[in-house]
């Protein structure tokens, strides 16, 4: 059996009360729950042990469900009629991560801690304290019915206000918002959502330990259409499908918190119809689909004849002749041109999306890369000293600022020293001087989709796999950042050759990439050349396996020693997705700890005092 330890946790710069997301910005991580993947060995001895009490459980699509023995509500014993039933199936047991969960009582801690609670039978009149979670609390406390005057501001054609008010709408005439609960599985509210009429912008609310859905229609309905913002929930609320509920994910298409699966296991097929307003959000459906099991997961194309639920309704195409177009997620092993066709015509009226993310504080690698998209592998080289790791955390900042969540394994450098490198480059000068100010950008800087692996020094490959597979599962990572490689070498079982050692860490981290959709960065150094030749790709450490594997090669050549007129920039020495080549100057700003060459938003931040901002 692995040991829980194996895998140090994921640390996350959030430590609020309440959880508030808005658009720029992606969710807190599951507080409280375990950060390490389900061992096969333990699950298999938890059924085994809910059988041996005869319990009732039953396999989800995401879930084990089962009676929660830490909750109240399920004192009285299953009697034999209700065995096999639904009754007192309210804690669920993800099967990926091993997290248990009850919302009713709002419990979330481990498989091994919960096994406990499992073991032997409780004795006659035995009842263990309960440790609820306080309800929550709205922020909002002056709310009344939907008026006239809230549909006239929604402006959706034939809208009424009995509508809204009947899909759990309340209105906020102070600061013109529309409010909806969000609840989870056992419909205890959790948090809220709130649409701003004014600008269309979206914030919500949950507790520090909770994630609900927004979810409409019949409960024996077992399909659903997930949308990814209030408008387009609204527009089919309101339309009267019969045949589906209507559910809004939490976070856009930014996360999907494991305590939201449990809410979605009676949904025997889900149609995701969404609403792509960024370029990161691009493979977020897919994303998802892995997480909630893609055999009963299907997909809306985004194209022109088949827009987002509300841009639909406001072109009078048919809401449910689109829906009836939803296709599987998953693919067969082989498919044919006419399988495709919708998924490439997706991709050419959507092309800058496809390209990917693009870069604020570097255009240059915007014209050259046409922006960082999932499922590659990019490879960082440069002399020593040469500032990689300075860079890339620049490189990673600018990215997270537009909601791409981030998961940095930095092996050479403690994560202390990263963070503060990372809130220097965000601030745009150095706080030594100006401590008053840290914390009113360190609670700004928290609300990046920041994460940070735990592990320093030399590592083996196993427990860090196992580590950003976790987070690509629970926080959604989409980008991966590994400084360096080298410090994975030397500590496997294998004492063979180094460079077949190397070339096998690669392939995992290809395969990674390509299987999860995420996109991993790999901070390498070069191999010991003379300081007046250049790096080129075969300089890279190792045999030629990393630059093949690789979709992009990006090298720092550092000419400042070998010249008088010598400089540093940073050369794109491979592209796969565009092939251009190119390099880019990179004049470092000691003060901000900047490669930028514009550092707008550096600039400004110094001329404004916090109290401005």
């Amino acid at each position: 059996m692995r040991r829980a330890g194996l895998i140090k946790p994921l640390l996350r710069i959030n430590n609020e009360k309440h959880r508030v997301w808005r658009k720029n910005y992606a969710t807190p991580v599951d507080s409280g729950l375990a950060e390490c993947s389900l061992d096969p060995k333990e699950y298999v001895d938890f059924k085994r042990q809910l059988r041996q009490l005869n319990l009732p459980h039953k396999e989800g699509h995401t879930c084990l469900q089962l009676e929660c023995r830490l909750c109240d509500r399920n004192r009285q014993p299953v009697t034999n009629a209700q065995k096999g039933t639904d009754h007192g199936l309210l804690a669920y047991v993800n099967k990926r991560t091993g997290a248990f969960i009850c919302p009713n009582c709002d419990v979330k801690t481990s498989l091994g801690s919960a096994l406990l609670s499992y073991q032997l039978p409780k004795p006659v009149g035995y009842r263990q304290p309960l440790q609820r979670q306080p309800l929550y609390e709205s922020r909002f406390p002056h709310l009344a019915v939907v008026t006239p005057e809230a549909c006239a501001a929604l402006g959706i054609k034939g809208l009424k206000e009995d509508q809204l008010n009947a899909i759990g709408a309340q209105w906020e005439p102070q600061q013109q918002l529309l409010h909806f609960k969000l609840r989870n599985a056992a419909q205890v509210v959790v948090g809220e959502k709130v649409l701003y009429l004014g600008d269309r912008r979206e914030e919500i609310y949950q507790s520090s330990s909770s994630s609900g859905l927004l979810i409409h229609g019949a409960t024996n309905k077992t399909k659903a259409v997930l949308v990814s913002n209030l408008l387009d929930f609204i527009v089919l609320a309101t339309q009267n499908i019969e045949t589906h509920c209507v559910v809004c994910l939490p976070y856009e298409l930014n996360t999907l918190p494991q305590e939201c699966l449990p809410a979605l296991e009676r949904f025997k097929e889900l149609i995701f119809w969404l609403h792509y307003d960024a370029s990161h959000s691009w493979d977020a459906a897919r994303a998802f689909a892995l997480k909630l099991d893609e055999r009963r997961c299907l997909l809306i194309r985004p194209t022109e004849t088949e827009p987002a639920p509300h841009l639909a309704l406001r072109r009078r195409l048919n809401l449910r002749h689109i829906l009836a177009k939803a296709t599987p997620v998953q693919h067969k092993a082989i498919t044919t041109f006419g399988a495709m066709r919708n998924d490439i015509l997706s991709e050419l009226q959507n092309i800058e999306k496809v390209n990917g993310v693009k870069w604020k504080r570097f255009p240059v690698l915007n014209k050259l890369l046409k922006g960082h998209r999932r499922g590659e592998l990019t490879i960082l080289t440069g002399p020593t000293g040469s500032g990689k790791t300075t860079f890339m955390s620049e490189y990673s900042l600018d990215l997270a600022m537009q909601g791409v969540n981030t998961l940095w394994g930095s092996f050479e450098i403690r994560n202390t020293r990263l963070a503060a490198t990372l809130l220097r480059q965000y601030v745009g000068y150095p706080l030594d001087d100006r401590l008053q100010e840290f914390n009113h950008w360190a609670a700004e800087f928290e609300r990046l989709p920041l994460y940070f692996m735990t592990f320093h020094g030399q590592q083996p490959l196993k427990p860090v796999l196992e580590a950003i597979e976790h987070a690509s599962y629970v926080h959604d990572v989409m980008h991966v950042i590994i400084d360096n490689l080298q410090f994975m070498m030397g500590v496997s079982s294998y004492r063979g050759d180094k460079f077949w050692e190397q070339d096998s860490i690669i392939a995992a981290f290809r395969s990674f990439a390509t299987k999860h959709n995420v996109h991993v960065t790999l901070v390498m150094h070069p191999r010991k050349e003379r300081q007046e030749d250049e790096l080129t790709t075969s300089s890279v450490f190792g045999t030629a396996k990393a630059t093949q594997e690789a979709d992009n090669v990006l090298i720092i050549q550092d000419k400042r020693l070998t010249s008088v007129r010598g400089k540093k920039y940073l050369q794109i020495a491979k592209n796969r997705y565009s092939g251009d080549l190119g390099i880019m100057p990179l004049e470092f700003d000691k003060d901000a700890l900047s490669y930028s060459s514009q550092n707008q938003n550096a600039k400004r931040k110094r001329e404004k005092t916090p109290s401005e901002n």
